[in-house]
C-alpha cells in the first residue's frame, strides 16, 4: 500500500492521470485545486514516480570522521558493550560523540542491536538434571472424617524428583511451616539418593523462616518459582493431577482409608513403568543412576516393606467395590495401578 503524506492535496491516482493528461497545465490545476507548479512537478516525474520520495537527506551530516565511525564500530564488535556502556567508553577519547552520535553510527552499520546467542537445548532425556533436584508441593484433600468422628480436610505434602520421578507423599492436617518442615525431613531419609536443590511454589508454609533455616541446616539448596507461574513447577502439579484422577475417586469414607490408599499409589508410582524413562520405573531409575555413581547414595534411607501397605489397600478397594458397585463382580486392587 503506497503511503501518502498527511498534508499531500493528491493521491497517486490523481498523480498518474495528470502525467498521462495532454491538457493545459492551468485546465488541470483548477480541476484538482492545486498549482501550476504542482502539476509541472507530477508531469516532469512520470507515471511511475506518483508515490512520495523519502524525506531522508541522501548525505548524513555526520560528527564523526570515517576513522572515527570505523573505531565505534570496531569497540561494538569486540565488546558488544551496550549503547550506554559504549558512549561511556568513547567519552575518554572521542569527547565530540555524544550518545545520538553513537546510535546513529551504529544504526548506519547494521550494528544497533547486539547479536542474540543462540541457546543450544539438550535434547529430551539428555539434559544435565541429576538425582536430587525434588519438586515440593501440597494439595488440599477432600473433607472426610477422622479418628474422632469430626469432619475436616487434611493436607497432601508431595515431592517428585525430576529426573527419576521417584515420589514420596505424607498427609498432614494442617499446612504450615512445622509441618513443612518435618515433611523436608521426612523426604531426606525416604528418598535412595542425596536431595542437594528442591523447588517450591511462593506458599505461605515454604516461605517461612523456620522452613529456610531447616533448608539450610540440612544442606539443601531451596529454589523458588515466580509468582503467579505455576507450570515451572509443572512436574509435581501434574501428579497432583494424577491422585485427583486416580486415587480421590475411590470411595472412602475415613482419612485413615484415604492416607492408606495414598501410601498404597506412592509404592505403585515408583513401581510403575514410564514411557519418559524410557520404559523403566521410577525405582529402576534411580537404580540405575545409583549404580553409576555411588556417591549419590543415601545411607540413612531404608526400605519400606509393602506387604503391610498393599493388604490395607486391598481391603479398602474390596470395601469401595461394594460400595460403588453392589450387583456387579468385584474389581481387584489392579484398579488404577495400585497394584505393582
Amino acid at each position: 500500500m503506497h503511503q501518502i503524506h498527511p498534508q499531500a492535496r493528491t493521491t497517486p491516482a490523481v498523480r498518474a492521470e495528470i502525467a498521462r493528461s495532454t491538457e493545459a497545465t492551468g485546465v488541470l490545476a483548477r480541476r484538482f485545486g492545486i498549482s501550476d507548479e504542482t502539476v509541472r512537478k507530477w508531469r516532469k516525474r512520470g507515471v511511475a514516480g506518483c508515490t512520495d520520495r523519502s524525506s531522508k537527506p541522501r548525505l548524513l551530516a555526520w560528527k564523526a570522521t570515517e576513522e572515527e565511525r570505523a573505531i565505534v564500530c570496531h569497540l561494538r564488535r569486540a565488546t558488544e558493550f551496550g549503547l550506554d556502556d559504549l558512549t561511556f567508553v568513547l567519552r575518554h577519547f572521542l569527547p565530540h560523540l555524544n550518545r545520538d552520535s553513537v546510535w546513529r553510527i551504529l544504526k548506519d552499520a547494521g550494528l544497533n542491536r547486539r547479536p542474540v546467542k543462540e541457546k543450544i537445548r539438550p535434547a529430551r532425556g539428555e539434559g544435565t538434571f541429576r538425582v536430587g533436584y525434588v519438586h515440593i508441593d501440597v494439595k488440599h484433600l477432600p473433607k472426610l472424617q477422622t479418628a474422632d468422628g469430626e469432619a475436616h480436610k487434611r493436607f497432601l505434602y508431595v515431592a517428585i524428583d525430576r529426573c527419576s520421578r521417584f515420589v514420596h507423599l505424607a498427609v498432614y492436617d494442617a499446612e504450615n511451616a512445622a509441618n513443612a518442615v518435618d515433611f523436608l525431613k521426612a523426604v531426606k531419609a525416604a528418598f535412595p539418593f542425596k536431595i542437594t536443590h528442591i523447588l517450591t511454589d511462593r506458599g505461605s508454609c515454604f516461605t517461612a523462616d523456620a522452613f529456610e533455616k531447616a533448608c539450610q541446616d540440612q544442606g539443601v539448596d531451596r529454589r523458588q518459582t515466580r509468582a503467579y507461574s505455576p507450570q515451572t513447577n509443572g512436574m509435581v502439579e501434574r501428579f497432583n493431577g494424577r491422585i485427583a484422577t486416580e486415587v480421590l475417586p475411590i470411595n472412602v469414607a475415613h482419612h485413615v482409608d484415604l492416607e492408606a490408599l495414598l501410601r498404597g499409589f506412592n509404592r505403585a508410582y515408583n513401581q510403575r513403568r514410564q514411557r519418559v524413562l524410557g520404559g523403566l520405573s521410577p525405582a529402576e531409575k534411580v537404580a540405575e543412576r545409583l549404580q553409576q555413581r555411588p556417591s549419590l547414595r543415601n545411607r540413612r534411607y531404608k526400605p519400606v516393606k509393602g506387604a503391610e501397605i498393599m493388604d490395607d489397600v486391598d481391603r479398602i478397594m474390596i470395601y469401595a467395590n461394594d460400595v460403588s458397585q453392589p450387583h456387579s463382580s468385584r474389581v481387584g486392587t489392579t484398579l488404577l495401578g495400585l497394584k505393582a
